[in-house]
């Protein structure tokens, strides 16, 4: 007997030796989504997808990259713009969002009232405002806790050449940025007793690639601003980074393993809502009352050839700011064109306030023939693209560092631009204040706005054929 005791103890001290030693393994669930610019009728899809997640994995958090708000007209336009997108974040049970640069596009007191409205934090390391502005409910980072362990997120927002985000100067107001990467490490070291640190980030795919490379202290990042689909995988320093495209039209599931509080394994999924069986019915019943709005189903005109590229559309949007304001000729920044297919059928209001949902005034310049090459040059440099043009059509290359150069302008007339000469051109505010490039006139307001100028000439253009315009040709080495 006291030897079946001695063996009875000593397998009791084994098992609790065991699971004492045998690693407590651990998951944290993160669904986030990014630039959803206010694309409301998927918000039913997405929500049932999250809820699913939910159910399957406990403790789910739900995080947006920025760019909540601009691009739907029943959401901008509303009478308190962006309250629908918030009622809608804030029923699908968001836990955190950081800054786009578009969340300033209503200006800060616009911006304060969104911060009122959600029901979850927003985090931006890299943004200050001033006190009389009052924004509630904006820090650095915070902290979650979930299954016994604690996760550290810090929010970013990218910065343009003039150091701001991409959005009308104007709209800065009391808002003060610095660079990420001057305060990025002084948040992670705060963040030292976390068991995982994320970065929630509007800084656009490469730029979240060079942040991964400085800061291998993050375990991965969230990303947005660039709409880059991340289907698979993608890790840099060890750093995981994700995007899910834009629009509503994917989120990603990222899964994080710890044992005994350690991460040991990273993965993620993107998942498409569209293919998603399910809709939230609370959810749907919000959309359907915003979306209840006769005034936007107005048409305005019938696009008669289906346009399947955003230059054309940007070829229609130079047109109706040069044919009304009378000059020679118009420009357009690529990234001031929302949407980029127009199928043939009536156009509606609601698809002119989608296509230009920033109703920029349009600013009227005198520039030399040069003047016009350096602004087309700095577009290219700013916005990512080519410009776009009305009273032109143009050819260029592009050098080695991604410049452009060798730049040839033929005139409507079919003659080419002479670089000595003036011409009366016309571009939106937004261009005219952020494109630096070398030029004398300062420039007058029309104080008339882009949309403004749009319906005035669908006035009088009941129908439209852009389907196969094309102004802009880049030419190969």
């Amino acid at each position: 007997m006291k030897k079946i005791g001695q063996l009875l103890l000593m397998s009791c001290l084994i098992i609790l030796f065991l699971s004492t030693c045998s690693p407590k393994e651990q998951k944290i669930y993160i669904v986030s989504t990014n630039d959803m610019h206010a694309n409301i009728d998927n918000f039913p899809q997405m929500a049932a997808l999250i809820d699913s997640l939910r159910i399957a994995h406990p403790g789910l958090l739900v995080f947006g990259a920025g760019d909540n708000r601009s691009g739907n007209p029943i959401n901008d336009r509303y009478t308190e713009p962006a309250k629908p997108m918030y009622e809608l974040m804030n029923t699908v049970g968001f836990d955190l969002s950081t800054f786009g640069n578009h969340e300033w596009d209503g200006g800060p007191l616009a911006l304060r009232n969104v911060l009122g409205w959600a029901n979850f934090p927003f985090v931006c390391a890299n943004v200050t405002f001033d006190d009389t502005l009052k924004m509630p409910n904006v820090y650095p980072f915070k902290v979650f806790e979930r299954n016994g362990l604690k996760i550290g997120v810090i929010g970013g927002i990218q910065l343009g050449e003039n150091g701001l985000p991409d959005f009308h100067p104007k709209n800065a107001n009391g808002s003060h940025f610095v660079p990420l990467n001057e305060v990025l490490q002084q948040n992670i070291d705060e963040l030292h007793d976390c068991n995982a640190i994320f970065l929630l980030s509007h800084c656009g795919y490469e730029e979240d690639r060079e942040i991964a490379a400085q800061f291998p202290e993050l375990d991965a990042i969230f990303g947005g601003h660039s709409h880059t689909r991340v289907a698979e995988k993608q890790l840099v320093n060890n750093v995981m980074i994700t995007q899910a495209e834009a629009k509503v039209k994917f989120i990603t599931l990222s899964t994080f393993t710890f044992q005994n509080g350690v991460l040991v394994d990273k993965d993620m999924q993107l998942l498409s809502i569209k293919d998603f069986p399910k809709r939230n019915t609370k959810v749907q019943a919000i959309v359907d009352r915003y979306n209840r709005n006769d005034y936007f189903r107005t048409v305005v005109t019938t696009n008669m050839t289906p346009i399947e590229n955003t230059e054309s559309l940007g070829c229609l949007m130079t047109d109706a700011c040069r044919y009304t304001t009378g000059a020679d000729m118009g420009f357009q920044n690529p990234g001031g064109v929302r949407f980029d297919t127009l199928s043939a059928r009536p156009v509606t209001l609601k698809d002119i306030f989608a296509l230009d949902p920033f109703d920029n005034e349009i600013i009227s310049f005198t520039l030399s023939g040069q003047e016009i090459i350096n602004l087309m040059k700095s577009c290219f440099t700013t916005d990512g693209g080519p410009i776009y043009c009305s009273g032109c059509s143009y050819k260029y290359k592009v050098s080695d560092e991604g410049e452009m150069k060798d730049i040839e302008v033929t005139l409507e007339n079919g003659k080419p631009m002479d670089l000595d000469a003036k011409y009366n051109i016309v571009m939106n505010s937004y261009m005219s204040s952020v494109f630096d490039y070398e030029h004398v006139d300062e420039g007058r307001t029309t104080f008339r706005s882009s949309n403004e100028l749009m319906l005035e000439y669908l006035a009088s253009h009941p129908e439209i054929d852009y389907g196969n315009t094309h102004r802009v040709f880049e030419v190969e080495e």
